[in-house]
């Protein structure tokens, strides 16, 4: 569980881009490899059909990355697809530091149950 909150975290940094210059991420990574992450679904379910055209344009024929990730963050903003994987990620990280209190009270667990989950 912890490491499907790692990915989704990972897969909404393109999306807030000082965040992503923080962790060493370009931001058009994804969009520049064509990896549609967990945030992209979430908003292409949630869109209406001219925000759906926008987001597989920019996504399929987009040619300069930087312009593509503009055009898909509106409509990850319109859509609250970021706040939802922001959501999801915090609900698998404490589902995952439930399941560490059931480990044996050691140092290492401790030190995972007290780590940060941002």
């Amino acid at each position: 569980m912890i490491g499907i909150c790692f990915q989704i975290r990972d897969g909404v940094l393109p999306y807030d881009p000082i965040a992503a210059r923080a962790m060493g991420k370009p931001s058009d990574s994804d969009v520049r490899n064509r990896r549609p992450t967990l945030p992209v679904p979430i908003a292409h379910r949630r869109a209406d059909p001219e925000s759906r055209a926008a987001l597989r344009r920019a996504l399929l024929d987009e040619t300069e990355p930087e312009l593509a990730l503009c055009r898909i963050r509106v409509v990850l903003e319109r859509t609250g697809a970021l706040d939802t994987a922001h959501a999801m990620a915090d609900d698998h990280a404490r589902r995952a530091r439930e399941l560490l209190t059931r480990l044996p009270a050691t140092a290492r667990a401790l030190a995972l149950l007290t780590r940060p989950t941002h």
